[in-house]
């Protein structure tokens, strides 16, 4: 695969810029389970070179995305606060690549693996800071009206209702079995809706330790957009404090500052006010949005779609995990 590709992408990068280019390297990234990532290097008659992220559809994936919502997404957030890839081109048919594409500039820095603790030592305080702040900036960021109104074909009010309609669908198709913990945690979001927040937001949708990247203590880039849509801003922050991505130091969701501190931190950067109970509702449909991608997941593997072993890590460990977060939220609500 990987010899046809890079003469596909030879040929069309050729084309694209008018220029010659020869191939320095071209590896996969693994680890997502959305889209194929390939690290690009190319380097032109002059020597120069140029570093690029190229980022294929899949014929089955733990999440299915139109690839233009994520190009649309980054598009949103160029030249802002909020550090994405500078955008070179994207195309949704497969005739120059074999799958539709996305194509970028690479981001200096590294990604860390939501499971590893102690990782972005010693610079937690500097980094905690960023990442919450950056969320806030998503969440108080005026879209393009252009991009809101193509985002804004999937959206429907109350917003709550919206992403738990969504998402409870994927679990009654995927699931193999009953889940009673689950249907409980299903059943008291239903009961209990949230307030209707007043701002409409672009919500990332999967934002996360290992989801961005840095380079000691500063934040170079917030990757994966791939689920981004209209909706509130509470459920980036209830997504990102779930205790699932610091399950060995829950005091510091992410492994970055305490989770007051973050609160703190977000509240100042977005501007928004938050109701306790408001969120405590978006971190117990994080937990149920989670159970569903990882029944997803396990659908994929049993079926043969999808034989990645991440299907079979991910409908095993991290819905264990959030059907504990799921019991420990309905327990403080008895």
């Amino acid at each position: 695969m990987s010899e046809e590709l890079s003469s596909l992408f030879l040929n069309y990068y050729s084309n694209f810029t008018n220029k010659e280019f020869s191939l320095v390297n071209l590896e996969r990234i693994f680890g997502g389970a959305s889209r194929e990532t390939y690290r690009i290097k190319v380097k032109d008659n002059s020597d120069n070179e140029e570093k690029l992220i190229l980022r294929l559809s899949q014929d089955s994936s733990l999440i299915e995305t139109e690839q233009r919502t994520e190009y649309l997404a980054y598009s949103a957030f160029q030249d802002s606060k909020v550090p994405v890839p500078i955008l070179i081109d994207m195309s949704e048919d497969n005739t120059q690549l074999g799958a539709s594409f996305m194509l970028m500039r690479e981001l200096e820095g590294e990604a860390a693996s939501p499971f590893t603790p102690n990782i972005y030592s010693p610079y937690e305080e500097d980094l905690g800071n960023q990442f919450w702040s950056i969320l806030g900036e998503i969440a108080k960021k005026e879209i393009d009206s252009e991009i809101f109104k193509i985002f804004s074909k999937d959206f429907k009010q109350p917003c709550w209702k919206n992403e738990l309609d969504k998402w409870v669908k994927v679990i009654h198709e995927d699931s193999i079995g009953v889940e009673p913990i689950l249907e409980s945690g299903i059943r008291y979001l239903y009961r209990n809706p949230p307030n209707e927040n007043k701002r409409i937001s672009m919500v990332h949708g999967d934002y996360r330790s290992g989801n961005f990247l840095y380079l000691k203590e500063k934040v170079t880039g917030v990757l994966d957009w791939e689920m981004a849509h209209l909706g509130d801003p509470l459920e980036d922050l209830g997504w990102a404090l779930s205790p699932i991505w610091s399950w060995q130091d829950k005091e510091r969701p992410a492994y970055l500052i305490k989770r007051d501190e973050a609160i703190r931190v977000w509240k100042t950067s977005s501007e928004i006010d938050l109701d306790e109970k408001d969120l405590e509702w978006w971190e117990l449909f994080a937990a149920v949005k989670g159970m569903a991608i990882w029944i997803s997941a396990g659908n994929e593997f049993k079926s043969g779609k999808n034989i990645d072993p991440i299907n079979l890590f991910s409908a095993w460990i991290p819905g264990d995990i959030h059907l504990e977060v799921i019991l420990d939220i309905l327990e403080s609500n008895i």
